[in-house]
């Protein structure tokens, strides 16, 4: 059963109130742990460091 598998039986699993409370979390270190850019994905073509996209998301959907 892949992790994606698992995780989708146990929304699946949350009774009404339960998945009413439920938030689903990603962290970045686990992104950052199981995921790497390929060379020269890392900046831009000006050579500075890419933007952290998901963080600017992150903070525009916190601030609504």
């Amino acid at each position: 059963m892949t992790a994606r598998e698992k995780l989708l039986r146990e929304i699946l699993d949350l009774d009404e109130a339960e998945a009413a409370r439920a938030q689903i979390v990603i962290s970045d270190e686990s992104v950052e742990e199981t995921a790497s850019l390929p060379a020269g994905w890392g900046e831009t073509l000006t050579g500075e460091p890419m933007p952290n996209v998901v963080a600017a998301v992150r903070r525009s959907r916190e601030s609504r």
